[in-house]
């Protein structure tokens, strides 16, 4: 019976380690591949709810497509650099048995890492729930990135 525990717990420290990994991957492809070439590691049970990412002259903005879910379901988290939107959509059909003939509504756990590629202002952050529509904004700043060589004097 030991053995059995010891195990069980490596088997979830595995999972664990396996999920932050395959995080971390998500975000450091997310940054390096252009737009465009976007990849995603997804695990086994969890969807990845379609979404536009755009900037408008004051804010950095992404709209997600995230039907059925209540607002208390759905985390959003930031550091100014990477937005992370995560929630689960619970099951929608009612209970009891059923036959299916299509099934395309996704439902579980998901999680979506955004990376910021402007300033913005991380304490800025607003967000709306609306008509099955998540909006997320952030206001970006102007401060100057570029690197400037001054003259000595």
């Amino acid at each position: 019976m030991g053995e059995r525990m010891v195990s069980v717990d490596k088997k979830e420290l595995v999972y664990k380690e396996f999920h932050n990994i395959r995080e971390l991957l998500e975000i450091l492809m997310s940054e390096h591949a252009p737009s465009k070439f976007k990849i995603k590691a997804k695990p086994d049970l969890s969807w990845s709810p379609p979404m536009d990412v755009f900037e408008t002259e004051t804010d950095f903005v992404v709209i997600m497509d995230i039907a059925g879910m209540q607002r208390k379901d759905i985390g959003v988290f930031t550091d100014g650099k990477i937005l992370r939107i995560l929630g689960v959509r619970e099951e929608i059909s009612q209970a009891g048995k059923k036959q299916f003939h299509s099934m395309e509504i996704e439902v579980g756990p998901f999680q979506r890492f955004i990376r910021i590629p402007v300033p913005v202002e991380s304490q800025s952050i607003s967000t709306s729930y609306s008509n099955g529509f998540l909006e997320v904004r952030l206001k970006r700043t102007f401060e100057s990135t570029e690197k400037k060589k001054i003259e000595v004097e």
